[in-house]
């Protein structure tokens, strides 16, 4: 399980890292920063798409759910959004740790 959340945290890094070389080549083709929303990507890398997305979420989950959570993530700049999920997958994936205690002799 853990291999699977780091493999996925590690791909949704890889897609945050294209977002934000795109927003930057678009800045600096316009000389004016330029950040594209999560929703905008959706829409331009799977046209057609979201409004599915809408309706499954709308009619299966829950309809609060689409209107203030998922709008919201959808206006936020899109290589934050996963490039945020994807640290935490990456930090929940992770091995943890194993510390052995060292007494003064044996350094």
């Amino acid at each position: 399980m853990r291999r699977i959340l780091r493999i996925l945290g590690a791909l949704l890094l890889a897609v945050a890292m294209v977002l934000l070389v795109m927003d930057g080549t678009h800045t600096l083709a316009s000389s004016a920063l330029v950040v594209t929303p999560l929703g905008g990507a959706w829409s331009g890398f799977f046209p057609g798409t979201l409004e599915p997305a809408r309706t499954f979420i709308e009619t299966s989950v829950h309809p609060l759910l689409w209107e203030p959570v998922v709008t919201t993530l959808l206006s936020w700049p899109g290589w934050a959004v996963l490039g945020g999920l994807g640290v935490v997958l990456a930090l929940a994936g992770r091995t943890p740790n194993r510390r052995r205690l060292v007494s003064i002799d044996q350094l």
